[in-house]
């Protein structure tokens, strides 16, 4: 019988007085062939393991693929000609897209029949086990389909006989099996709350929010008809040869319907999204933290409003990830106080959509830090140099120059080394390594509390006062004014733009911009960003291409998506 390979990752927590830590363990590889698997466990890990090795999140094409291609991303040329530039087939990782959550997948559909096929084992410890296969499956379709649009379906693994050739299933159809599957996964999960779940793992909470999150992106992609209106456009223009950035401008796009969505019930989908959504809200597992700080340190990982994130582990070569490295940098180990890497990060544009005492901007983003092998201190954003130079002594100015110590010797520029450097990407156990063991967060509950407030706001057809507490909340967190009486297509964009701030790289944006049918207007509008990163796109950038080994050795897959 044909041997296979499982990495098993255990979990574990220990309760202070203060706060939760949860620690990881590496067990050693095991080869094993099928009817030596009797741990339901263990063959739960080695699904979930799939995210943090070279499948997924490791070198980073995940979560790149997420956020280079938004209106918000910049960074310098050599990270953002290829994704971030739209020419998609040139990035080295784009297969990955596709190849890892298939291999999750696959994974996943041997996971379940093995255990499945288990006599002895115990029946609770199977039950939850199911519930993670089931979830992490529903997760990669879900990935799959609004990347790739209707993709090849697989009911078993290739392992056990299923036919490694297999036609495309159209997209309804799908996210039919997504829903499927999350349903399966909220039955079987453990709770946070239920004797037994170890921190870090899938829990009915996650199943329930990744539910609520799909209907609505079903309901959202799915709508007829509708406005957006988005704070972009044109990021600069040139005088005198020069680049001088403009301030972003309200621009209402009317919004086009996700292709093979065509005809489904939106409105019915937006309730499922609103209902589902506050179950979650009810369950009262999760919380949002009282500051923008406390969300991202090491201590309050997998709690809190941390409903699912990436397990990692700090210099690991089988589950540390570059993800720190790549969007805050790492302190150089040989030379204490410069910063190395932070490739991506945001423009000018997303900065300047935040009140100006936003936590999310005043304690979320690097303001000063060393770089490039110099002895000066470079800041951001080159706005603040009144304020840095001591021209502005208002008591505001005085105020900034003490949070973030600026000096008049500090040097800051137009270019993609001084970018829009998020903080959350501190949180790593160890800032001078490049395997770090950052927590990507796949879903977090404000995100839970924003789909409640949209999806309740198309319901209602108009915000209710149950939508603008949900906002408020995390407006109220984060030191920023309150939403205030906004009629129903107006809370809708300002929901969105919500989002754009709250959830800026975790991998949402350019999917927001997708199921609302604006993602070609938004990027166009912008044209070229400050860095030079080309935003223009065509329709064939709305779905990701199909590996040219997939295209070539699947007969039955029809070709490549449009244009590609």
């Amino acid at each position: 019988m044909k041997k296979i390979q499982l990495l098993a990752l255990f979990f574990a927590a220990s309760l202070a007085t203060t706060a939760c830590t949860d620690f990881l363990k590496e067990k050693p590889l095991d080869f094993v062939t099928p009817d030596q698997v009797t741990d339901p466990v263990f063959v739960a890990n080695g699904a979930l393991n799939a995210l943090a090795s070279g499948s997924m999140f490791r070198y980073g094409p995940f979560p790149n693929l997420w956020d280079y291609d938004s209106d918000d991303a910049t960074g310098p040329s050599w990270a953002f000609g290829d994704v971030g530039a739209g020419n998609y087939q040139s990035y080295w990782g784009i297969d990955t897209g596709w190849n890892g959550p298939y291999t999750l997948i696959h994974r996943c559909n041997f996971g379940i029949s093995q255990i499945n096929a288990m006599s002895t084992a115990d029946a609770a410890a199977k039950q939850n086990a199911l519930g993670q296969l089931y979830f992490l499956r529903g997760w990669a379709y879900f990935l799959l389909v609004r990347a790739y649009g209707a993709v090849p379906v697989f009911e078993k693994a290739v392992t056990e006989g299923a036919e490694p050739q297999q036609p495309r299933v159209p997209v309804k159809d799908v996210y039919a099996i997504v829903i499927d599957n999350l349903k399966l996964a909220e039955a079987n999960l453990k709770s946070t709350k239920d004797a037994g779940y170890e921190l870090g793992r899938p829990s009915k909470g996650a199943a329930s929010s990744l539910l609520a999150k799909v209907y609505l992106t079903m309901a959202s992609g799915s709508l007829p008809g509708g406005q957006v209106t988005v704070r972009g456009g044109k990021a600069f223009q040139l005088v005198g040869g020069k680049k001088v950035l403009l301030a972003p401008q309200a621009i209402t796009h009317t919004k086009t319907v996700v292709a093979g969505l065509e005809g489904l019930n939106s409105a019915e989908y937006f309730k499922l999204a609103r209902d589902k959504a506050q179950e979650v809200i009810s369950s009262g597992e999760y919380f949002l933290f009282p500051s923008h700080a406390e969300v991202w340190t090491v201590a309050n990982r997998n709690r809190g409003e941390h409903i699912w994130a990436l397990q990692s582990i700090s210099e690991n070569p089988d589950f540390g990830n570059e993800i720190s490295l790549f969007r805050r940098g790492r302190i150089d180990p040989s030379k204490a106080d410069q910063l190395e890497g932070g490739w991506i990060g945001t423009s000018y544009q997303w900065y300047r959509n935040f009140e100006e005492n936003d936590q999310r901007i005043t304690d979320g983003v690097l303001h000063r830090w060393k770089m490039w092998s110099n002895t000066q201190f470079h800041y951001y954003p080159l706005s603040d140099s009144s304020v840095v130079k001591g021209v502005d002594n208002s008591p505001a100015a005085v105020a900034k120059r003490a949070k973030y110590g600026y000096l008049p010797t500090d040097v800051s520029a137009l270019d993609d080394g001084r970018i829009g450097r998020l903080r959350k990407f501190e949180a790593v156990s160890k800032n001078t390594v490049t395997l770090g063991d950052f927590h990507f967060p796949l879903l977090r509950y404000p995100d839970v509390l924003l789909i409640f407030a949209e999806a309740d706001n198309e319901v209602s057809n108009g915000p209710t006062g149950a939508a603008r507490s949900a906002v408020n909340q995390i407006r109220r967190r984060n030191g920023a004014s309150e939403v205030g009486t906004l009629n129903q297509q107006q809370f809708r964009s300002f929901v969105l733009e919500e989002r754009r701030r709250e959830l800026a790289l975790e991998g949402d944006r350019r999917w927001d911009l997708i199921r609302w049918g604006i993602y070609l207007p938004v990027m166009n509008a912008i044209d070229i960003d400050e860095n030079n990163v080309i935003k223009r796109r065509q329709q064939k950038h709305l779905l990701f291409p199909i590996p040219i080994s997939e295209v070539n050795a699947n007969k039955l897959i029809g070709g490549n998506n449009p244009g590609w």
